[in-house]
């Protein structure tokens, strides 16, 4: 019978897996697993408060700080002042960081093809989430028009 752990396992197993081939990829480009969740994100283009972008890249505020600092010196983002509120800061996929997120995300569908991904499996993860943490806002992957990568 399988429960809860065996749950666990093959969540951890099947996220380990998926990395080691998207690794292969990241590393051509010489982009870390955290700089592309990052780029991920900014790649729907509306700008993000680093609030919500360590929210949404699943990394700590004083990491994402650090990143975002080598991001930026690297031409992949730039921050600017927020239309409403100046005193606020977004950060933005500058063209550089757009070619490097079309490179990858190209290359990753084309790695990732042959997995049984279907947006059954989708959903059924978000629902999970949500149940497991129900306080966070989840961001969904296919409102937001993202393959699994």
């Amino acid at each position: 019978m399988r429960g809860s752990t065996d749950l666990m396992y093959l969540l951890t197993r099947a996220e380990r897996l998926m990395s080691r081939r998207l690794a292969v990829i990241l590393d051509a480009e010489r982009c870390s697993p955290d700089a592309w969740r990052v780029v991920r994100v900014l790649a729907d283009g509306r700008g993000h408060f680093m609030t919500e972008l360590s929210e949404l890249s699943l990394l700590p505020p004083g990491s994402l700080t650090r990143l975002i600092d080598r991001l930026a010196e690297e031409g992949l983002v730039y921050r600017r002042g927020d239309d409403v509120d100046r005193r606020r800061i977004r950060v933005h996929l500058s063209a550089r960081g757009r070619r490097l997120h079309d490179r990858v995300e190209e290359e990753s569908r084309r790695v990732l093809a042959d997995l049984p991904v279907a947006p059954e499996l989708l959903e059924r993860l978000e629902v999970l989430i949500t149940a497991l943490d129900g306080s966070v806002a989840t961001v969904s992957i296919l409102q937001r028009g993202k393959a699994l990568t």
